[in-house]
């Protein structure tokens, strides 16, 4: 999000993937992105998988904005893109 922001990239819906397992960077992924609304005007959108059955806390349960997702079966996909269109 800080790179798409420093790089005038207009983004819909970013995708973060972790391992949850260690956090590194100068700001928080859910921070990140409302920096990058503030800025660009832009409404975008955050899903965070979690690949590891590990409790993570990177998006903010209080934004409709954003989403978790932990685990992947047949209906992830479908999810991501119903989430990213704001059907969900």
């Amino acid at each position: 999000m800080t790179w798409a922001l420093d790089n005038k990239i207009e983004v819909d819906t970013f995708g973060v993937i972790t391992d949850n397992e260690t956090w590194a960077g100068d700001v928080h992924p859910h921070q990140a992105l409302k920096q990058y609304r503030q800025r660009t005007g832009i409404p975008a959108r955050e899903a965070v998988f979690g690949v590891v059955g590990t409790p993570f806390t990177i998006a903010d349960p209080s934004d409709t904005g954003m989403m978790d997702f932990v685990g992947f079966d047949s209906a992830a996909p479908r999810a991501f893109a119903d989430f990213s269109a704001g059907r969900m």
